[in-house]
């Protein structure tokens, strides 16, 4: 009984937004990734991979469930070594070390503290670890000693990146392979009350903002908060599709000197 009222609370957890966070398609996904790591049946592999283009609700999705699902959220940094790695893991469990303790001790803390709170372990920009194959070993490790539940968020290519030989015992670990979700229609109306309040937008203008992000969720953000800070200059309460081709856009790109 006890365990299923667990798993109750935390599919609820899981499927409910915090205030001022909408729901988009990636946030599903990656609420529908932990859990299907969380509530893996016995003897499966329990290692997740995220991954998508820069912008794409990636890290900012994880962390948001991070916090609501009480996850450890660390994200890695290129200039890292074995040490550091496992001493921001540490830090973000809240676990007291020494800092003359060796690699092997803060890896034994790590996986004391992870097999006993049986919490997931998110690493984000796991793309770092690629670039350093012994810190992928070493996450590798992690889930071999504690068996909890661990997933990799990274760039587009990271799942080609995991599929080289050295990295085979890593890759063969993964259940789960989730491909983030470009921002649609529908993001965008749960994105616009967020960004955008009190603004109303007719159906034409949102198709076209979303087709000018080119899947980005972060573009789309970026544009909102555009808007809402021209409308409130120029005293508009809605934006139709001939108002919006008017409006100076934020691009993905720098801007271009003109000839």
């Amino acid at each position: 009984m006890t365990n299923a009222i667990s798993k109750l609370q935390n599919k609820s957890a899981l499927a409910r937004p915090k205030g001022g966070v909408a729901a988009i398609a990636t946030f599903d996904l990656v609420a529908a990734t932990l859990e299907q790591l969380t509530n893996r049946r016995l003897g499966m592999d329990g290692i997740g991979v995220l991954y998508g283009p820069s912008g794409w609700g990636k890290t900012f999705s994880s962390n948001t469930l991070a916090l609501d699902t009480r996850a450890y959220f660390v994200q890695m940094k290129a200039v890292w070594t074995k040490k550091t790695f496992l001493q921001k893991i540490l830090e973000e469990m809240k676990v007291d070390y020494s800092y003359n303790s060796t690699i092997p001790d803060l890896f034994d803390a790590v996986t004391s503290q992870l097999a006993a709170s049986k919490r997931v372990l998110i690493l984000d920009e796991f793309n770092r670890a690629i670039e350093k194959p012994i810190l992928a070993q070493i996450t590798r490790e992690l889930f071999d000693s504690t068996q909890t539940p661990i997933l990799l968020v990274g760039e587009e290519q990271l799942p080609n990146a995991m599929a080289k030989p050295q990295f085979k015992q890593l890759y063969r670990r993964v259940s789960a392979w989730a491909e983030a979700q470009d921002v649609t229609v529908a993001d965008a109306y749960k994105l616009a009350p967020i960004y955008c309040p009190n603004i109303e937008f007719e159906a034409n203008a949102v198709e076209a903002l979303v087709q000018f992000a080119k899947g980005s969720v972060s573009s789309v953000v970026k544009c909102f908060n555009q808007l809402h800070e021209h409308c409130l200059t120029q005293g508009m309460d809605s934006v139709n599709f001939a108002a919006l081709q008017k409006i100076a856009l934020p691009s993905a790109t720098h801007p271009k000197r003109k000839i």
